[in-house]
């Protein structure tokens, strides 16, 4: 487990050194040039329907990204299965760093790839019989956890609404291990619905440009 969190952690250093990189270029001849041409914050609500502990469940689930340049986004994520009382007693927590890669995302319908990097738990609610402080025999409850690590990547099919906000179908698959190997109870294939509201396109370059302009004196 150890060996797999050193690999995912120098994974996720490449792709920052290799963002940073690509957003600005130094050359033996010339300046520096800065490739970030615009940022956007928005915030994802999502609803999805997967598997959890052999069953399949609702998910709610909602995000908060930062973009760059419309096509790469990070953030973070959250997600909690609704649990049926008539099926199960447990209830599944997920999340985490959120990445996103957009193709295209000027086309009406485009794709992109999220990639969550995390940690998940189960929580277990189980009755048993006791007795209480007062010698009073009853029905009495327990929670319990186990904690997992999550890397889940996906596909997205998006549509520009308006400028503002977007809405997305998905299909994603969770992969979870804890101390003990492989934890098929958190890991399992999902499909989603969301929406997408925020800015996506704040112009940096046009805003700097405006302000380095000399102004001119009135004569």
């Amino acid at each position: 487990m150890n060996y797999l969190k050193g690999a995912l952690m120098c994974l996720l250093g490449l792709i920052s050194i290799n963002t940073i990189a690509q957003n600005e270029m130094q050359t033996l001849f010339g300046k520096s040039k800065n490739k970030i041409q615009s940022l956007g914050l928005y915030i994802v609500p999502e609803l999805s329907y997967g598997a959890f502990s052999g069953l399949f469940l609702p998910i709610a689930g909602n995000s908060v990204m930062l973009t760059v340049n419309k096509k790469f986004a990070i953030g973070a994520t959250a997600s909690n299965t609704i649990r049926d009382n008539r099926t199960t007693n447990s209830r599944g927590h997920f999340g985490g760093l959120k990445m996103e890669y957009t193709l295209k995302p000027d086309a009406l319908v485009h794709v992109s790839f999220p990639l969550v990097l995390g940690a998940g738990n189960i929580s277990s609610r189980e009755s048993f019989n006791g007795f209480d402080h007062r010698g009073k025999y009853e029905d009495r409850f327990e929670f319990r956890r186990n904690r997992s690590f999550v890397f889940q990547p996906g596909v997205n099919v998006e549509t520009n609404l308006f400028k503002y906000a977007k809405v997305f179908l998905g299909a994603n698959f969770r992969l979870s291990a804890n101390n003990s190997g492989y934890n098929a109870d958190l890991s399992g294939f999902s499909s989603s619905l969301g929406l997408k509201f925020g800015v996506f396109d704040y112009k940096i370059k046009k805003k700097l440009k405006e302000t380095s302009e000399p102004v001119e004196e009135v004569k």
